[in-house]
């Protein structure tokens, strides 16, 4: 799939690439100098002492900043990143099929399939969607135990890891498989003659839970308690859905043979309906699921009439992130039965099926790969996709860095204008994040020390500055070792202050408070606790 990319050197830099190579450096940067800030953005985002990770899977952000330092360079970096997801998406695929007895063959097969459509191979855009998508499998595991096992429906401990671990790595998957659990919960519960029992191993579920995830909803808390945040950039909803592509793949997009595997579900489901209970609902709730997210639903008409969904949900084919592994088990388990009958053609048919269902979407990802490798090869494109984003003209300049560098010469080259976790006082746009910060970033000198942000310039004159960084509620700012307390901010609250002729230095700082440090402290040994028992 990516195998012309490996073999050009080249890196497919994407708005979202752009995004979290910012995250992954700063964190890369916090490990490498020890100047440790878990809230403060100090190193990326043009020293604006913006917040970013600590909302957006905070453990991943740490871990990825750990091999970026190990990989040396951007490219091996995005490779890396790319099979592990895969990886990842594949083994939780098959073991699921596996899990509900599905045939060997066939799982490996489905487990092919699921790396080459939809929301997984997403991360060839490096869309972080993807990393929730190769964990909903394991997530869905908790469907076969609701359905299958009377006596215990929920296995607690199961269930809290790793609903905790996606919650660390994309928190809005965590949603969205939460959602896509309750139709199975609420069956578990009639079903089941141990009610009480189910009921105490939700509560468990959900304690832990809170434990290992008390860093992520505490730094939320600590963001949105006492400050205003700007939302995500708006997007049509309309144009954001599962449907059919006759040359796309990716995200929300399905090829024909992707249709007719669920159609050929849809059939052998409503013809078998008693033959298996399992198969029967994991089948309908995720087609529910992939209607609901489907362009039949008025989606143009939801958006007129809640248009904040257009920057909360974004895009409505995030809401099958748990439908797609379930809709695929139950091919897997239509298939395996039909194989029962020992009916040599029939198992041919299933095959071959497969096989052409996986070789489609396979070379329509290497063509879309190839394309983009060759636009990255190109002197004059470079960057696949450039929206919201500031390249630089240089773009063989940019080929070098991308391919031999690892530091922050990428983002004087190329940065990303999304003022996404942004404080504001009346609003935040993306012509304002980029004018007044990022722009600005190149006259000042900056250093980091501890958690604190440093910022010196010289200035001809005593004059008011509007300094390139941005004031949370809990940040601190000091000029020339003066602390700064009627502020002058405006509308990203961009602070300004009264600068003297000479050399000028300024300090920002986030307080962190006592109780999160206390939440993630909590956190951490929950984690130390749960490896230290082997899980």
């Amino acid at each position: 799939m990516i195998r012309f990319q490996i073999l050009n050197h080249a890196v497919l830099l994407t708005s979202d690439a752009l995004l979290h190579f910012q995250r992954f450096y700063d964190t890369s940067m916090q490990i490498k100098t020890g100047n440790f800030s878990y809230f403060q953005t100090n190193f990326a985002f043009s020293h604006s002492g913006r917040i970013f990770n600590a909302v957006y899977g905070p453990f991943l952000a740490y871990i990825g900043g750990f091999l970026l330092l190990l990989v040396h360079n951007w490219f091996n970096f995005q490779i890396l990143t790319v099979f592990t997801v895969l990886l990842i998406a594949g083994i939780g695929m098959y073991r699921l099929a596996l899990k509900a007895n599905v045939d060997e063959v066939i799982a490996i097969l489905l487990a092919l399939i699921y790396l080459q459509f939809g929301i997984v191979a997403g991360i060839l855009r490096f869309n972080f969607m993807a990393w929730g998508a190769a964990l909903a499998p394991y997530a869905m595991m908790q469907v076969l135990y609701m359905i299958n096992d009377e006596r215990k429906p929920i296995l607690w401990l199961s269930l809290a890891l790793i609903m905790s671990l996606i919650a660390q790595v994309h928190l809005l998957s965590t949603v969205y498989i939460a959602c896509t659990f309750v139709p199975f919960a609420i069956y578990a519960l009639v079903k089941t003659s141990a009610k009480k029992q189910m009921i105490i191993d939700f509560f468990k579920a959900l304690g832990t839970t809170l434990v290992l995830t008390a860093n992520v909803w505490g730094g939320l808390l600590v963001l949105y308690s006492h400050n205003k945040i700007s939302l995500p950039n708006q997007y049509n909803l309309y144009y954001h859905v599962v449907k059919y592509k006759k040359f796309i793949n990716l995200h929300g997009f399905l090829l024909i043979s992707m249709v007719l595997l669920l159609v050929f579900q849809l059939i052998y489901v409503l013809t078998h309906l008693r033959e298996s209970v399992l198969n029967t609902m994991v089948t309908i709730i995720a087609l529910v699921i992939l209607l609901l997210a489907s362009s039949l639903m008025p989606w143009a008409q939801i958006q007129a009439h809640f248009p904040s969904l257009k920057s909360f949900l974004q895009f409505p084919y995030r809401l099958a992130v748990g439908a797609w592994p379930l809709i695929l088990l139950g091919v897997g388990i239509s298939m395996t039965n039909l194989m029962k009958k020992k009916d040599k053609l029939t198992d041919v048919l299933i095959i071959v099926g497969l096989v052409l269902t996986f070789s489609q979407n396979l070379s329509v990802n290497y063509a879309i790969n190839r394309q983009r490798t060759l636009e990255f090869l190109d002197p004059n494109y470079v960057v696949i996709i450039q929206r919201y984003s500031k390249i630089t003209k240089h773009r063989k300049k940019l080929q070098h860095i991308l391919r031999y560098t690892n530091n922050d010469s990428l983002f004087k080259a190329g940065n990303h204008t999304e003022p996404d976790y942004l404080p504001y006082t009346k609003h935040a746009s993306n012509v304002t994040y980029q004018k007044k910060i990022l722009d600005q970033a190149k006259h000042y000198h900056y250093h980091v020390k501890g958690n604190k942000l440093f910022l010196t310039w010289n200035s001809k004159k005593a004059k008011m500055k509007m300094l390139p960084i941005v004031m949370y509620h809990q940040s601190r700012l000091t000029l020339n070792g003066k602390l700064q307390t009627k502020l002058k901010q405006n509308t990203i609250t961009q602070t300004i202050v009264k600068a003297k002729k000479g050399r000028n230095i300024a300090s920002l700082q986030f307080i962190t408070p006592i109780w999160f440090k206390a939440l993630l402290l909590i956190s951490i040994l929950g984690w130390f606790v749960l490896f230290g028992y082997g899980i």
